[in-house]
Order: structure tokens, then sequence, then C-alpha cells
């Protein structure tokens, strides 16, 4: 049994404004909730005019108050950016206020688009903080549950609000690196298949391999995010798909590139490998609904996170809907557990 979630990365459409943005991922989260989605994650992105998800605890604050059921949390939180008592006061805050239905996915890169100093000097991020990151996460995973090495320097203070119960932690990548950190704390690991070719599929063969069950998790779990584009038919969803690709690639080659224009063969060659390098899920319920079910069993995922690649919000909400739809796994008495909680059957 494979339960769907979503993923949205507050992308700014052409043309459109980030305060725009924003409210569409709000409405895409009320409708994954009325769809039955299990659940639904925002990410941290900054200096990008291209993403408006520059505070993910924020977004989620709003998001989980306008949602009644879904699970809402970080798809995620660059915890490199963040001090770990920080990011575990603000997520004991949001699960607190919103029932116990948050999700702490983390992550260790800066979440920004340039590869310079500087974002990492506005960040206050050390040089090492990527290398820091299995400290960082064992210092969160300390204050969010207690459980300190012994004579831990931080073994003494105490989280605010207590927590009975504390947010799911997720470690998120695409390579070996956050395989291995998640699977040495028996945490479970979202896979960024929707990166395309930064993805490495070699990650999930470390994970479960080096997968040590402990308080944490009993046996590996692994949500997969992959693009999604549905449409009323194959047809459609084939042209809404080129449209899509093609507006975002000139949007990304005006904000780099104002003064320079593309012949029209080169411009068409360039779309066509943006949209091979997406990877992208496309087609009408029924194909997408096949894709989906073959990329589980091909990934060997629990849980599949749709990032629906649509422009608008309508489009968004009508790819979640016809892929719920024709969502039909088979139902079983009780689901797989995490963090000793039963994972409902999403979109049955």
């Amino acid at each position: 049994m494979v339960s769907l979630s979503v993923l949205d990365v507050a992308l700014v459409a052409p043309g459109g404004t980030a305060r725009q943005a924003l409210h569409d991922v709000v409405r895409t989260a009320v409708a994954a909730d009325a769809c039955g989605y299990h659940r639904f994650w925002v990410a941290e992105h900054h200096n990008s005019p291209r993403c408006a998800g520059s505070s993910p605890a924020v977004l989620i604050s709003h998001i989980a108050a306008v949602t009644r059921r879904i699970r809402v949390g970080s798809g995620g939180v660059m915890l490199t950016n963040h001090a770990p008592l920080t990011v575990a006061e603000q997520f004991a805050v949001l699960q607190s206020l919103h029932d116990d239905r948050i999700d702490l996915g983390v992550g260790r890169a800066t979440g920004g688009t340039d590869s310079s100093t500087l974002l990492d000097r506005a960040l206050r991020r050390p040089p090492q903080a990527r290398a820091e990151f299995p400290q960082l996460l064992d210092e969160l995973v300390g204050f969010l549950h207690g459980r300190w090495p012994a004579e831990h320097a931080f073994q003494d203070l105490e989280l605010s609000p207590a927590l009975p119960v504390p947010p799911d932690v997720f470690v998120l990548g695409t390579s070996e690196n956050g395989a291995r950190t998640a699977a040495a704390r028996g945490l479970p690991f979202a896979y960024g298949a929707h990166l395309g070719p930064k993805s490495r599929p070699a990650a999930l063969d470390r994970y479960r391999s080096a997968f040590a069950p402990g308080p944490l998790g009993a046996s590996p779990y692994v949500v997969a995010s992959v693009n999604v584009q549905c449409a009323e038919s194959d047809d459609e969803a084939e042209r809404l798909a080129h449209d899509t690709v093609a507006a975002r690639f000139r949007q990304k080659h005006t904000a780099t590139s104002p003064d320079v224009s593309l012949p029209a063969p080169r411009e068409r060659y360039l779309i066509g490998r943006m949209l091979e390098d997406l990877q992208l899920v496309r087609g009408g319920p029924a194909t997408v609904a096949a894709g989906l079910r073959r990329l589980a069993a091909t990934l060997g995922a629990d849980e599949i996170m749709l990032v629906p690649y649509d422009i608008t919000a309508a489009g968004r909400e009508r790819t979640l809907r016809l892929t719920a739809a024709a969502w039909t796994p088979p139902a079983r008495p009780d689901g797989p557990r995490l963090h000793g909680r039963q994972v409902r059957p999403a979109v049955s």
C-alpha cells in the first residue's frame, strides 16, 4: 500500500507575483486536503525570484490553520541555515497548535540558487555547515525527543513547549550522504526524485542496507517526490506539459539573460532537454496512476509525493483531483507504522 502526498515549492508563475504564488500554495493545500492526500509539504528557498517559499514554518502555520485532516510539514527546512533549537521550538509550537499533524523534513543544502558565499554570509551559515549536518540533526532530535548521548552539553536544556508527541522528522536527500545520515539514526528518508538528474537512486539502496532500527523507526521508510502533470487525456497532458516547460524555460532565460534572444531551433532543443530532465509523470488519470505505481515499485517507495507541475493553482488542483480519483490502492486493515504511529491509507 503506497500513500500519496504533495510537495509545493511555491513557484512564481511567469508574469505573476510572489504574493499570488503563496496564496496559490494555500489554495492547493486546501484542495489536497479535500482530495484525501496524506501530507502537504512546503520548501525553503532563498535568493530566487522564481520561488516564494522562504519561510516554511510561517507558511505551514497558515496552511495547517485552513486545513482539517492532512498532515502539513516541510520538505524541507534547511537545517544548516538555522540553530537546531530554534527549529525544534518552531515546530514544537506548530505541533502543539495543530493537533499533532506536523512533519519536519530537514536537508543540508542552502536552499538557494546562489552558490557563492554571499548567501551563506547573509544566513550566518558557517563554511563547515554541510559537514556538520549529522551533528545538527542529532541536536534537533535530541531537543524534540529528549534523547541525548551521555554527558552531551545540551542534555539539561528543556524544549519549550514540551511535546507529548513530537513531529515526525524526515531526512531529505538525493545522494548517499543523506541516505547514510537517515539510516544511521533510524529516520525516514525523503528522496528528491523530482530534482531529475541531481537525484541518484543508488541512495535508496544505501539507505536500506545501512538502516539501523531504533526508537525513531523500526524499519526503512521511503518517501519519493516526483513531478506530475495530469489532465483529462494523454494528449492534453502532453500539450500542457510542453507549454508549462516552455513558459518556465523562458521565465528562467529572461531572468538570467534578458538581452539574449535564442534562435527558435535552439530554444526548441533546450525546452525538449528540460522536459526530458524533469522526469515528469504526465498523462490522463489512468496513465499517471500507472506511472506512479511503476515508480513506486522501481524505487521501493512507501509513499509517493506529487510535485504538481502546473503554472496555476487551478492546474495543480486539476492534477491532484484527477490523480486522486484514479488512485485506488488495495485496502488493508492497518498501514505501515512511522515513528510508532499508523500511516493512514491516503487517497483510497
